[in-house]
């Protein structure tokens, strides 16, 4: 069983996914789900570096098939939309570390949209319009990073982007036309605001000692957030518990950005002595 829980480890810090299934030899039985439930593909896996076919069932939320089929490797992690029209599949090796070597579109029957040649030993996020329409992920390869943005209808790359610095966090706004993008792990942050077709609009820094990130972003771009936290240390329990520092939003109006406002949290009531 360590097996299976050294590797859920491993995928979680590309996506989300959900393990459903049991170990059977060196073959996964996994499902995964779209974040409304309505869909869920289960696939029989092999994660040994010399995997043969895997095999598909995509069913909806009440059990019933809609399609089987079958694809040349296994899929690291897969993300099944809630409109039911595409499926993104991670694919690559698991050994030590996870690598990721394809990423690729196909449609609920199976056919393959779209496939793309990378090699990512990490990522700094991923995120999808509210119409499901774009994707944009962020990859890791050594110390640099990158940015693509994808059409998930077409499955077209509609373009990519590298940086010297690691990618750590991404968000897209509503209507797929604005990228809010934050860079470096040092003290001093840098934010990037890209248009939709990977023009730079704005780009500003946070100097901050605290764990950043973008928490969120609106649907026309011209509002979102970041949430800063600091790790405490609890002496009841003797663990670190993230606590939330800030959140500070932002307003773009006319690509020009500002802060909007700054959210503190709440202060604990003082207990009076008697």
């Amino acid at each position: 069983m360590g097996a299976k829980k050294s590797l859920k480890n491993l995928i979680a810090g590309f996506v989300v996914i959900v393990f459903c299934g049991i170990i059977a030899g060196s073959v996964y039985a996994v499902e995964y789900a779209s974040k409304n439930g309505k869909y869920i593909v289960e696939v029989d896996s092999d994660f040994s570096m010399e995997a043969g076919k895997a095999h598909y069932k995509v069913k909806d939320e009440s059990g019933e098939i809609i399609s089987k089929f079958e694809t040349d490797l296994s899929p690291i992690a897969l993300i099944p939309l809630n409109n039911g029209e595409r499926i993104i599949g991670f694919y690559g090796g698991v050994g030590q570390t996870v690598v990721i070597t394809q990423l690729r579109f196909y449609n609920l029957q199976g056919k393959l949209i779209g496939k793309y040649g990378l090699f990512a030993t990490g990522s700094g996020g991923q995120d999808i319009s509210e119409s499901e329409k774009y994707y944009v992920y962020s990859w890791w390869k050594d110390k640099k990073s990158g940015l693509d943005l994808y059409n998930t209808q077409t499955g077209k790359k509609i373009w990519g982007k590298t940086f010297k610095k690691l990618v750590m966090g991404v968000k897209i706004s509503g209507d797929g036309q604005l990228i809010v993008v934050m860079l470096g792990k040092s003290n001093t942050k840098k934010i990037n605001l890209l248009d939709n077709e990977g023009s730079l609009i704005w780009s500003g820094t946070i100097k901050s000692r605290n764990i950043c990130s973008i928490t969120s972003m609106n649907e026309d771009g011209s509002l979102f957030e970041i949430t800063e936290y600091k790790m405490v240390y609890n002496e009841k329990d003797g663990y670190m518990h993230r606590v939330l520092v800030k959140k500070t939003v932002y307003s773009n109006v006319d690509d020009e950005v500002e802060i909007e406002k700054i959210i503190l949290p709440p202060k604990k009531p003082v207990k009076k002595s008697h």
